[in-house]
């Protein structure tokens, strides 16, 4: 199956569901965001997709580090 039949799938499904306007892009930032959902790790998430930095990743999954309650917290040092 080629780029544009599968492309068809997804808009016509997109569309059947009511959602009119849809990108590819979107499929990217929806695995992504699943990935993390799921426990998936920063860094591979941002080799996934393919991004130099993990600023980046984190912008483009809207997410921020929680410096109040950060990893090394229980670490008891």
């Amino acid at each position: 199956m080629g780029d544009w039949a599968i492309w068809a799938v997804v808009r016509e499904s997109a569309n059947a569901i009511g959602i009119e306007h849809f990108g590819a892009h979107d499929l990217r930032r929806t695995c992504a965001k699943l990935c993390r959902k799921n426990g998936g790790d920063l860094e591979q998430i941002k080799f996934l997709l393919g991004h130099a930095s993990i600023q980046t990743t984190e912008r483009y999954l809207g997410s921020e580090q929680k410096i109040a309650v950060a990893v090394n917290d229980g670490l008891g040092i």
